[in-house]
């Protein structure tokens, strides 16, 4: 069901549209998963050029800001991490997560 979803977000999204996308491909090896995350991702920054919240695991999609400088922008919420806990602060930051 993920990947026929994923497929009319491609074919319907325009500029007007906002497409909310959370992990993407997590159930998939993690090559599959990257790969259809990147290309998704990629498609629509560079065809769909749709508005997106794109929350993933995928480090490596935060390169897709410096290959598409203009419509991608990476941000990440930030948290504090102790020994046993995390709390997120609930505070959106520039850049991605470190």
């Amino acid at each position: 069901a993920e990947m026929i979803e994923a497929s009319t977000i491609l074919d319907v999204a325009t500029p007007n549209s906002l497409v909310i996308v959370d992990e993407l491909g997590r159930g998939t090896s993690t090559y599959d998963g990257f790969g259809l995350a990147w290309a998704i991702a990629h498609r629509l920054a560079h065809h769909n050029k749709a508005l997106a919240l794109f929350a993933t695991h995928f480090h490596e999609l935060t390169d897709l800001e410096t290959e598409h400088p203009t419509t991608v922008t990476n941000l990440h919420v930030s948290a504090h991490a102790d020994d046993d806990n995390i709390t997120f602060l609930y505070d959106v930051q520039p850049g991605p997560c470190r």
